[in-house]
């Protein structure tokens, strides 16, 4: 089964390098890389829906990208055959952002104290010297700009109602240790029909444990390929 992942707030794909690799091991698995210059929903769910694939596929969407796989999958594309989201939301989680949009817009993302404090919200305990250096290295192409106003777009969105659109299998990963989106946020992809599982990590679960979570998505898709 042919997976397209779609990346979190960087946009960049650079910080799921690990889990392309563990969840390859059986799958094809690709991974979206969007332009700086698109921050609005809008434009990126256009820009998304030209790079579908032309053959079976699984979305998978982290964080940022939630809102965005849901507006896609309830276009109901051709060859969509299941939608995975982890550690997102389908309307906006909690006041932090506004904050942060500020914070992007006043000090540069290769700051060390952008690194401290994004850090403890999105690996907790799981931060590695490794990791925060790859971290460092993304944030740094990506312009302070674009990073603040696709914020502003998540303290807007709401695809609630996009959720009830989906006609497929969808399933939710909720991390056990997840400081920036709320467990609550997982109400409404229930509500929806979308199966929740969680699995121990932090807000960065595919960095944190690409492992267990690529387990988890290889025995939904091995229920799907049951269920044709």
């Amino acid at each position: 089964m042919k997976i397209l992942t779609l990346p979190g707030l960087d946009g960049t794909g650079a910080l799921l390098a690990e889990f392309q690799a563990e969840l390859g091991q059986k799958h094809e698995v690709s991974v979206l890389s969007y332009p700086a210059d698109l921050t609005r929903y809008s434009d990126l769910t256009d820009w998304i829906a030209e790079r579908l694939p032309e053959e079976e596929f699984v979305l998978i969407a982290e964080s940022f990208s939630g809102p965005l796989a849901a507006m896609i999958a309830a276009g109901k594309p051709a060859h969509l055959k299941g939608v995975i989201f982890v550690a997102t939301f389908a309307k906006s989680p909690r006041p932090a952002p506004a904050f942060l949009a500020h914070l992007l817009c006043v000090m540069p993302t290769r700051s060390r104290l952008l690194s401290k404090y994004a850090q403890p919200l999105l690996m907790g305990p799981w931060a590695s010297k490794t990791f925060t250096a790859l971290f460092c290295d993304t944030m740094e192409k990506v312009p302070p700009a674009t990073l603040s106003k696709r914020l502003h777009e998540v303290l807007q969105v709401n695809v609630t109602k996009q959720l009830h659109e989906i006609n497929v299998p969808m399933l939710y990963l909720q991390a056990s240790n997840d400081w920036l989106v709320p467990k609550r946020m997982a109400k409404g992809f229930a509500q929806a029909s979308c199966s929740i599982q969680n699995i121990k990590g932090p807000h960065f679960l595919l960095q944190a444990n690409p492992k267990d979570a690529s387990q988890v998505i290889e025995d939904f898709i091995a229920e799907l390929s049951k269920s044709e």
